[in-house]
């Protein structure tokens, strides 16, 4: 709490940031108690209107109200987000510890497992997962979790490799503490708040892959609808319909530059050399 704190209090653009995430949230969990229509509410006499008191921000192909399609996309975009990341989490994090502490072959086997996912671009294991296995949620989560871990597992592990020479760490591993408690007893705790920053950054790459995805038409099918599958049917209709892509679009880049800033943010209070010139560049 202390690192949220911190963090926000001192950069006011990352406060802003955290508005807009908040905001962005609350619309995704309330707007579809409250809103007069349906996400599978069709009015054929309604297609493709503009902006209007009846439509907020008008309809799509099908006369769907574009602000309901809106909230739940958000809900399936950002749910698909945060369940990758909590994936790439559980599964990398784990990894990254043993590897660090235990160093040698198993670091090295770990490492360079990581290092050959790094050599594909992202993108393109996100396809190559979805084409196989076909365009669901729990694919989509696989997929995008496939595309973040290799990071997650770099940071973590050089943050581990930080910790275990720490007084402390050489202290306990004397005393005959077992690598598994030490692990999440010791430096688990200390190597948070890296981990959080990393998490940022991984939630808004995971955002603009089901982006990705979802334009070429590999994310979740019609009638539901994510971000991105918004955006590939309002790009049929961009020369008469623009606000079909400006919408989705609009949050796309408002959540990946939230979360980026935030992640920004969290590095230079972590970076006591950063932090300094951010507080010399303040006053």
């Amino acid at each position: 709490m202390n690192f949220w704190k911190t963090m926000v209090t001192r950069d006011r653009v990352a406060l802003v940031a955290a508005a807009i995430l908040g905001l962005i949230a609350v619309f995704a969990l309330i707007w579809p108690f409250v809103s007069p229509y349906g996400p599978r509410e069709i009015h054929a006499d309604a297609a493709l209107s503009g902006p209007s008191a009846r439509f907020w921000l008008g309809t799509d192909d099908t006369g769907r109200d574009m602000v309901t399609l809106l909230a739940h996309g958000a809900r399936i975009s950002l749910g698909i987000a945060v369940a990758a990341e909590i994936l790439a989490v559980l599964s990398g994090v784990p990894l990254a510890m043993i590897a660090g502490l235990l160093g040698g072959i198993v670091d090295s086997i770990i490492m360079r497992t990581t290092d050959a996912l790094l050599g594909f671009p992202g993108i393109l294991i996100g396809l190559m997962v979805v084409t196989l296995f076909g365009a669901s949620l729990a694919t989509l989560m696989i997929a995008i979790a496939l595309m973040t871990v290799p990071y997650l597992i770099r940071v973590v592990r050089n943050a581990v490799v930080v910790e275990k020479q720490r007084l402390y760490v050489v202290s306990s591993t004397a005393l005959g503490v077992k690598p598994g408690t030490l692990l999440r007893r010791t430096i688990l705790p200390n190597i948070v708040s890296p981990l959080i920053v990393q998490v940022s950054f991984g939630l808004a790459v995971a955002i603009l892959t089901e982006a990705s995805l979802g334009f070429l038409g590999l994310s979740v099918q019609p009638p539901a609808a994510s971000w991105g599958t918004l955006l590939q049917v309002g790009y049929s209709y961009i020369r008469i319909t623009p606000w079909l892509v400006l919408f989705p679009g609009i949050l796309i880049f408002v959540s990946v530059w939230a979360l980026n800033t935030l992640g920004d943010a969290g590095r230079d209070v972590l970076d006591p050399r950063l932090r300094d010139t951010v507080e010399q560049g303040a006053r």
